[in-house]
């Protein structure tokens, strides 16, 4: 069985740990029934997921082979634990004959996960705000608007999600809290209904990326370079890559991005938002 899970880029800027996106660049996972399941593939997060799965459910887990191909590239902030995750968690249920429904899956995945950000949309598709409360998912997906195209900057170094993490301070100003949620909601409302100007304005946060941008050379730079050609950056999820937003295709950003002296190397994708979330192929 091949599972085709897209990238996905979480925070959104202001919408940190709450808000995820989904891109049309994939990776396909292929389960394959095996007499025995090796160490390597035993200690891999895609088999922990589907043993998590089993074992939830009271079921024997099967020995596999897993075979990964595609573009998501690891410790970027791209979502590749996410990817693993839920491709594993639909193999799994396919598998087993169970079928859930994708509120469950959601449900395991952030379980394995810690947080749903990346695992949503993943599974989902689309733009999705959600939040954990106990051990209840609320989540609610929308389409964006189908001008907006991303630039989506993948730097040659990797940057773990723990070191991006400790950056971020345990506790912030109340107005620094205010701003993050009313900025947020309009980021929301921007992509809905292909709002740009409401976009640009909301692009500010005040939580994580003044903080996880030190962990990132570039950043200052290339956000300049964004910002000439009336574009849009956010740091995609932990980082390191970095997200571009415009409303268009836009060769001149392209150029000014491609022509833009950085530290690092930079690859540039353009890629675009998608309403589809993992599927069996």
């Amino acid at each position: 069985m091949i599972v085709r899970v897209p990238a996905t880029s979480a925070n959104l800027g202001p919408g940190y740990d709450c808000m995820g996106i989904a891109l049309n660049l994939y990776n396909d996972f292929e389960f394959i029934p095996a007499d025995k399941t090796d160490h390597k593939t035993k200690n891999s997060l895609m088999y922990k997921s589907v043993d998590y799965f089993y074992k939830k459910n009271n079921l024997t887990t099967p020995d596999l082979e897993i075979k990964v191909t595609g573009d998501i590239p690891m410790s970027r902030g791209l979502g590749s634990s996410a990817a693993c995750i839920v491709s594993s968690l639909i193999f799994a249920n396919k598998n087993s004959g169970l079928n859930l429904n994708k509120d469950e899956l959601l449900k395991y995945a952030t379980e394995i996960e810690g947080h749903p950000d990346n695992v949503a949309p993943a599974l989902f598709g689309g733009h999705i705000c959600s939040f954990l409360e106990a051990d209840k998912i609320y989540y609610y997906k929308t389409h964006v608007d189908e001008k907006f195209v991303i630039y989506l900057l993948i730097p040659d170094f990797e940057l773990k999600t723990k070191a991006a993490r400790e950056a971020v301070p345990k506790e912030i100003p109340l107005a620094n809290a205010v701003s993050n949620i009313s900025r947020a909601n309009l980021i929301a409302q921007a992509l809905r209904t292909g709002d740009f100007n409401l976009l640009r304005g909301s692009a500010k946060d005040t939580l994580h990326e003044p903080y996880r941008k030190k962990l990132i050379r570039d950043y200052d730079v290339l956000k300049e370079a964004a910002k000439s050609a009336g574009a849009v950056l956010f740091i995609s999820g932990a980082g390191p890559s970095l997200m571009v937003i415009k409303d268009g295709k836009s060769p001149e950003l392209l150029e000014i991005l491609k022509n833009t002296e950085t530290q690092d190397n930079w690859e540039i994708k353009e890629l675009r938002p998608i309403d589809e979330g993992a599927e069996i192929i």
